[in-house]
Protein backbone atom coordinates (compact mmCIF):
# COMPACT_ATOMS: atom_id res chain seq x y z
CA UNK A 1 0.00 0.00 0.00
CA UNK A 2 1.05 3.62 -0.35
CA UNK A 3 3.88 4.81 1.86
CA UNK A 4 5.91 7.99 1.54
CA UNK A 5 9.58 8.45 2.46
CA UNK A 6 11.69 11.47 1.55
CA UNK A 7 15.41 10.92 0.94
CA UNK A 8 18.04 13.64 0.46
CA UNK A 9 21.61 12.83 -0.59
CA UNK A 10 23.58 14.81 2.03
CA UNK A 11 23.84 13.65 5.64
CA UNK A 12 20.37 12.18 5.84
CA UNK A 13 21.74 8.62 5.65
CA UNK A 14 23.33 9.12 9.05
CA UNK A 15 20.07 10.53 10.40
CA UNK A 16 18.06 7.63 8.96
CA UNK A 17 20.43 5.12 10.50
CA UNK A 18 20.21 6.91 13.85
CA UNK A 19 16.40 6.81 13.70
CA UNK A 20 16.46 3.12 12.85
CA UNK A 21 18.83 2.42 15.73
CA UNK A 22 16.60 4.37 18.12
CA UNK A 23 13.51 2.44 17.00
CA UNK A 24 12.78 -0.42 19.43
CA UNK A 25 13.65 -3.69 17.65
CA UNK A 26 10.91 -6.18 16.86
CA UNK A 27 10.93 -9.50 18.58
CA UNK A 28 12.80 -12.12 16.48
CA UNK A 29 9.74 -14.31 16.93
CA UNK A 30 7.64 -11.92 14.82
CA UNK A 31 9.51 -12.64 11.60
CA UNK A 32 8.93 -16.37 12.04
CA UNK A 33 5.26 -15.74 12.78
CA UNK A 34 5.08 -13.64 9.60
CA UNK A 35 6.77 -16.40 7.59
CA UNK A 36 4.36 -18.99 9.02
CA UNK A 37 1.43 -16.77 8.01
CA UNK A 38 2.78 -16.40 4.47
CA UNK A 39 3.36 -20.14 4.07
CA UNK A 40 -0.09 -20.85 5.54
CA UNK A 41 -1.81 -18.53 3.07
CA UNK A 42 0.05 -20.13 0.15
CA UNK A 43 -0.52 -23.75 1.20
CA UNK A 44 -4.20 -23.40 2.13
CA UNK A 45 -5.06 -21.58 -1.08
CA UNK A 46 -3.12 -24.06 -3.20
CA UNK A 47 -4.93 -27.00 -1.57
CA UNK A 48 -8.33 -25.35 -2.04
CA UNK A 49 -7.65 -24.55 -5.71
CA UNK A 50 -6.60 -28.15 -6.37
CA UNK A 51 -9.71 -29.47 -4.59
CA UNK A 52 -11.98 -27.21 -6.63
CA UNK A 53 -10.27 -28.20 -9.88
CA UNK A 54 -10.91 -31.88 -9.08
CA UNK A 55 -14.64 -31.38 -8.58
CA UNK A 56 -16.62 -33.66 -10.89
CA UNK A 57 -19.67 -31.44 -10.80
CA UNK A 58 -18.70 -27.88 -11.65
CA UNK A 59 -20.79 -25.06 -10.25
CA UNK A 60 -20.81 -21.29 -10.65
CA UNK A 61 -20.11 -20.82 -6.92
CA UNK A 62 -17.07 -23.13 -7.15
CA UNK A 63 -15.84 -21.11 -10.14
CA UNK A 64 -15.93 -17.80 -8.28
CA UNK A 65 -14.46 -19.26 -5.08
CA UNK A 66 -11.63 -20.78 -7.12
CA UNK A 67 -10.72 -17.41 -8.64
CA UNK A 68 -10.98 -15.71 -5.26
CA UNK A 69 -8.58 -18.34 -3.92
CA UNK A 70 -6.23 -17.70 -6.86
CA UNK A 71 -6.22 -13.98 -6.00
CA UNK A 72 -5.53 -14.76 -2.33
CA UNK A 73 -2.76 -17.16 -3.37
CA UNK A 74 -1.14 -14.27 -5.25
CA UNK A 75 -1.57 -12.11 -2.14
CA UNK A 76 0.54 -14.67 -0.30
CA UNK A 77 3.12 -15.15 -3.08
CA UNK A 78 3.50 -11.56 -4.30
CA UNK A 79 2.71 -9.48 -1.21
CA UNK A 80 2.96 -11.28 2.15
CA UNK A 81 5.97 -13.51 1.37
CA UNK A 82 8.17 -10.84 -0.33
CA UNK A 83 7.29 -8.35 2.42
CA UNK A 84 8.31 -10.93 5.01
CA UNK A 85 11.59 -11.81 3.26
CA UNK A 86 12.84 -8.32 2.38
CA UNK A 87 11.57 -6.34 5.37
CA UNK A 88 11.93 -8.88 8.19
CA UNK A 89 14.71 -11.30 7.18
CA UNK A 90 16.94 -9.32 4.82
CA UNK A 91 15.80 -6.00 6.40
CA UNK A 92 16.18 -4.14 3.12
CA UNK A 93 14.71 -4.17 -0.39
CA UNK A 94 16.66 -4.87 -3.56
CA UNK A 95 16.10 -2.66 -6.58
CA UNK A 96 14.08 -4.98 -8.83
CA UNK A 97 12.21 -6.63 -5.97
CA UNK A 98 11.19 -3.13 -4.90
CA UNK A 99 9.89 -2.25 -8.37
CA UNK A 100 8.16 -5.58 -9.04
CA UNK A 101 6.73 -6.64 -5.69
CA UNK A 102 6.34 -3.47 -3.64
CA UNK A 103 5.80 -1.18 -6.61
CA UNK A 104 3.12 -3.11 -8.48
CA UNK A 105 2.24 -6.64 -7.38
CA UNK A 106 1.24 -5.71 -3.83
CA UNK A 107 -1.60 -3.44 -4.88
CA UNK A 108 -2.70 -5.62 -7.83
CA UNK A 109 -3.25 -8.63 -5.58
CA UNK A 110 -5.00 -6.64 -2.84
CA UNK A 111 -7.33 -4.90 -5.29
CA UNK A 112 -8.05 -8.14 -7.17
CA UNK A 113 -8.90 -10.03 -3.98
CA UNK A 114 -11.25 -7.23 -2.93
CA UNK A 115 -12.98 -6.95 -6.31
CA UNK A 116 -13.44 -10.73 -6.59
CA UNK A 117 -15.25 -10.78 -3.26
CA UNK A 118 -17.54 -8.07 -4.66
CA UNK A 119 -18.03 -10.12 -7.85
CA UNK A 120 -18.89 -13.22 -5.80
CA UNK A 121 -21.48 -11.21 -3.87
CA UNK A 122 -23.02 -9.76 -7.05
CA UNK A 123 -23.27 -13.26 -8.51
CA UNK A 124 -25.06 -14.52 -5.37
CA UNK A 125 -27.52 -11.64 -5.73
CA UNK A 126 -28.10 -12.46 -9.41
CA UNK A 127 -28.73 -16.13 -8.60
CA UNK A 128 -31.37 -15.22 -6.03
CA UNK A 129 -33.09 -12.36 -7.84
CA UNK A 130 -33.03 -13.90 -11.33
CA UNK A 131 -32.71 -17.68 -10.79
CA UNK A 132 -33.95 -18.65 -14.26
CA UNK A 133 -31.69 -16.13 -16.02
CA UNK A 134 -28.76 -17.19 -13.86
CA UNK A 135 -29.23 -20.84 -14.81
CA UNK A 136 -28.99 -20.00 -18.53
CA UNK A 137 -25.89 -17.80 -18.30
CA UNK A 138 -22.79 -19.56 -19.61
CA UNK A 139 -19.05 -19.13 -19.49
CA UNK A 140 -19.07 -15.68 -21.08
CA UNK A 141 -20.93 -14.26 -18.08
CA UNK A 142 -18.54 -15.81 -15.54
CA UNK A 143 -15.40 -14.97 -17.52
CA UNK A 144 -16.61 -11.41 -17.93
CA UNK A 145 -17.10 -10.84 -14.18
CA UNK A 146 -13.77 -12.39 -13.18
CA UNK A 147 -11.71 -10.79 -15.96
CA UNK A 148 -13.39 -7.44 -15.23
CA UNK A 149 -12.25 -7.64 -11.60
CA UNK A 150 -8.66 -8.43 -12.62
CA UNK A 151 -8.56 -5.75 -15.32
CA UNK A 152 -9.83 -3.10 -12.90
CA UNK A 153 -7.15 -4.11 -10.39
CA UNK A 154 -4.41 -3.94 -13.05
CA UNK A 155 -5.54 -0.50 -14.22
CA UNK A 156 -5.88 1.02 -10.74
CA UNK A 157 -2.36 -0.13 -9.86
CA UNK A 158 -0.68 1.70 -12.77
CA UNK A 159 -0.14 4.94 -10.75
CA UNK A 160 1.73 2.93 -8.09
CA UNK A 161 4.04 1.46 -10.73
CA UNK A 162 4.73 4.94 -12.13
CA UNK A 163 5.55 6.44 -8.73
CA UNK A 164 7.70 3.69 -7.23
CA UNK A 165 11.17 4.85 -6.18
CA UNK A 166 14.26 3.06 -4.93
CA UNK A 167 17.24 4.70 -3.28
CA UNK A 168 20.58 2.98 -2.66
CA UNK A 169 22.40 6.18 -1.65
CA UNK A 170 22.61 4.80 1.90
CA UNK A 171 23.85 1.35 0.93
CA UNK A 172 27.17 1.92 2.67
CA UNK A 173 25.18 2.29 5.88
CA UNK A 174 23.28 -0.93 5.19
CA UNK A 175 20.10 0.92 4.20
CA UNK A 176 18.11 0.69 0.97
CA UNK A 177 14.81 2.54 0.76
CA UNK A 178 11.76 1.55 -1.32
CA UNK A 179 8.79 3.89 -1.40
CA UNK A 180 5.98 5.46 -3.44
CA UNK A 181 6.72 9.08 -4.24
CA UNK A 182 3.27 10.69 -4.38
CA UNK A 183 3.02 14.46 -4.04
CA UNK A 184 -0.38 14.25 -2.34
CA UNK A 185 -0.09 11.21 -0.07
CA UNK A 186 -3.25 12.11 1.85
CA UNK A 187 -5.31 11.99 -1.35
CA UNK A 188 -3.80 8.62 -2.35
CA UNK A 189 -4.50 7.03 1.03
CA UNK A 190 -8.07 8.35 1.02
CA UNK A 191 -8.55 7.01 -2.53
CA UNK A 192 -7.27 3.60 -1.37
CA UNK A 193 -9.66 3.74 1.57
CA UNK A 194 -12.63 4.36 -0.71
CA UNK A 195 -11.61 1.92 -3.47
CA UNK A 196 -10.49 -0.92 -1.20
CA UNK A 197 -13.01 -0.55 1.62
CA UNK A 198 -15.83 2.04 1.49
CA UNK A 199 -17.17 1.30 -2.02
CA UNK A 200 -16.83 -2.54 -1.83
CA UNK A 201 -18.43 -2.67 1.64
CA UNK A 202 -21.35 -0.49 0.50
CA UNK A 203 -21.93 -2.72 -2.55
CA UNK A 204 -21.66 -5.91 -0.49
CA UNK A 205 -24.01 -4.72 2.25
CA UNK A 206 -26.55 -3.53 -0.34
CA UNK A 207 -26.42 -6.89 -2.13
CA UNK A 208 -26.97 -8.91 1.03
CA UNK A 209 -29.81 -6.69 2.21
CA UNK A 210 -31.43 -7.29 -1.18
CA UNK A 211 -30.77 -11.05 -0.94
CA UNK A 212 -32.30 -11.29 2.53
CA UNK A 213 -35.40 -9.36 1.45
CA UNK A 214 -35.89 -11.61 -1.59
CA UNK A 215 -35.48 -14.79 0.48
CA UNK A 216 -38.00 -13.60 3.08
CA UNK A 217 -40.50 -12.55 0.40
CA UNK A 218 -40.23 -15.80 -1.56
CA UNK A 219 -40.53 -17.96 1.52
CA UNK A 220 -43.82 -16.20 2.20
CA UNK A 221 -45.23 -15.91 -1.31
CA UNK A 222 -43.16 -18.21 -3.58
CA UNK A 223 -41.89 -17.29 -7.05
CA UNK A 224 -43.60 -14.17 -8.40
CA UNK A 225 -45.67 -13.52 -11.41
CA UNK A 226 -46.35 -16.77 -13.27
CA UNK A 227 -50.00 -17.08 -14.39
CA UNK A 228 -49.74 -20.87 -14.17
CA UNK A 229 -48.62 -20.82 -10.55
CA UNK A 230 -51.03 -21.24 -7.63
CA UNK A 231 -49.92 -20.76 -4.03
CA UNK A 232 -51.90 -22.52 -1.31
CA UNK A 233 -50.98 -23.12 2.34
CA UNK A 234 -47.24 -23.39 1.80
CA UNK A 235 -47.65 -25.48 -1.36
CA UNK A 236 -46.83 -24.42 -4.91
CA UNK A 237 -48.63 -26.15 -7.80
CA UNK A 238 -47.14 -25.77 -11.27
CA UNK A 239 -49.77 -26.32 -13.99
CA UNK A 240 -48.83 -26.74 -17.62
CA UNK A 241 -49.18 -29.27 -20.44
CA UNK A 242 -51.30 -31.47 -18.18
CA UNK A 243 -48.55 -31.87 -15.56
CA UNK A 244 -49.06 -31.18 -11.84
CA UNK A 245 -45.90 -31.01 -9.81
CA UNK A 246 -46.30 -30.47 -6.05
CA UNK A 247 -43.34 -28.84 -4.31
CA UNK A 248 -42.94 -27.22 -0.93
CA UNK A 249 -42.58 -23.43 -1.02
CA UNK A 250 -39.34 -23.80 0.91
CA UNK A 251 -37.83 -25.42 -2.19
CA UNK A 252 -38.12 -22.15 -4.13
CA UNK A 253 -34.74 -21.28 -2.66
CA UNK A 254 -33.04 -24.56 -1.80
CA UNK A 255 -31.31 -25.35 1.46
CA UNK A 256 -28.00 -25.85 -0.36
CA UNK A 257 -28.29 -22.45 -2.00
CA UNK A 258 -29.00 -20.82 1.36
CA UNK A 259 -25.95 -22.55 2.80
CA UNK A 260 -23.65 -21.21 0.10
CA UNK A 261 -25.10 -17.73 0.63
CA UNK A 262 -24.40 -17.95 4.37
CA UNK A 263 -20.86 -19.17 3.74
CA UNK A 264 -20.14 -16.45 1.19
CA UNK A 265 -21.53 -13.93 3.70
CA UNK A 266 -19.06 -15.31 6.27
CA UNK A 267 -16.22 -14.74 3.77
CA UNK A 268 -17.37 -11.14 3.37
CA UNK A 269 -17.61 -10.57 7.13
CA UNK A 270 -14.07 -11.87 7.62
CA UNK A 271 -12.89 -9.61 4.79
CA UNK A 272 -14.48 -6.54 6.41
CA UNK A 273 -13.11 -7.46 9.84
CA UNK A 274 -9.59 -7.99 8.50
CA UNK A 275 -9.26 -4.88 6.32
CA UNK A 276 -11.13 -2.32 8.43
CA UNK A 277 -8.45 -1.81 11.14
CA UNK A 278 -5.47 -1.44 8.79
CA UNK A 279 -7.35 0.86 6.38
CA UNK A 280 -8.51 3.11 9.20
CA UNK A 281 -5.02 3.10 10.71
CA UNK A 282 -3.47 4.20 7.40
CA UNK A 283 -5.89 7.09 7.10
CA UNK A 284 -5.32 8.19 10.70
CA UNK A 285 -1.56 7.86 10.30
CA UNK A 286 -1.26 9.89 7.10
CA UNK A 287 -3.13 12.76 8.79
CA UNK A 288 -0.83 12.55 11.83
CA UNK A 289 -3.49 11.32 14.28
CA UNK A 290 -1.67 8.10 15.21
CA UNK A 291 1.99 7.15 14.64
CA UNK A 292 3.24 4.21 12.66
CA UNK A 293 4.99 1.50 14.64
CA UNK A 294 3.82 -1.33 16.82
CA UNK A 295 0.16 -0.61 16.01
CA UNK A 296 0.74 -1.26 12.30
CA UNK A 297 2.65 -4.45 13.08
CA UNK A 298 -0.24 -5.78 15.14
CA UNK A 299 -2.83 -4.77 12.52
CA UNK A 300 -0.89 -6.40 9.68
CA UNK A 301 -0.71 -9.64 11.64
CA UNK A 302 -4.45 -9.45 12.37
CA UNK A 303 -5.11 -8.89 8.66
CA UNK A 304 -3.01 -11.90 7.62
CA UNK A 305 -4.59 -14.14 10.25
CA UNK A 306 -8.01 -13.18 8.91
CA UNK A 307 -6.83 -14.19 5.42
CA UNK A 308 -6.06 -17.63 6.85
CA UNK A 309 -9.51 -17.74 8.47
CA UNK A 310 -10.99 -16.96 5.05
CA UNK A 311 -9.31 -20.08 3.69
CA UNK A 312 -11.05 -22.26 6.28
CA UNK A 313 -14.39 -20.73 5.30
CA UNK A 314 -13.57 -21.40 1.64
CA UNK A 315 -12.98 -25.03 2.62
CA UNK A 316 -16.49 -25.11 4.07
CA UNK A 317 -17.80 -23.70 0.80
CA UNK A 318 -15.98 -26.52 -0.99
CA UNK A 319 -17.62 -29.08 1.32
CA UNK A 320 -21.04 -27.73 0.35
CA UNK A 321 -20.26 -28.59 -3.32
CA UNK A 322 -19.15 -32.14 -2.56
Amino acid sequence: MAKNVTVNKTNECVDIKRILLETPPESPLLKWIALTEAVGIIILNTVLILMLMRLKKKSRMAYFVKHLSIADLFVGLLYVLPNCIFERFLEKWEKYSCFIFYGYCTNVTIFASTFLIVVLTIDRLFVIVRPLSASTKGNRYRYGLVSGAWMLALILTIPYALHIRFSDTCTEHGINICWHDFKHMEAIVLAEFFINWIIPVCIIISCYIWIIRVIIRREKFGLPGSPNTIFSHGTTTFLGNGLNVQTSSTSVITTAKKKTIKLSLAVVIVYIASWTPINLAQVLNVFGIIPAGDLFTVLHHVQKNKLNENKHIHMSVYDSFG
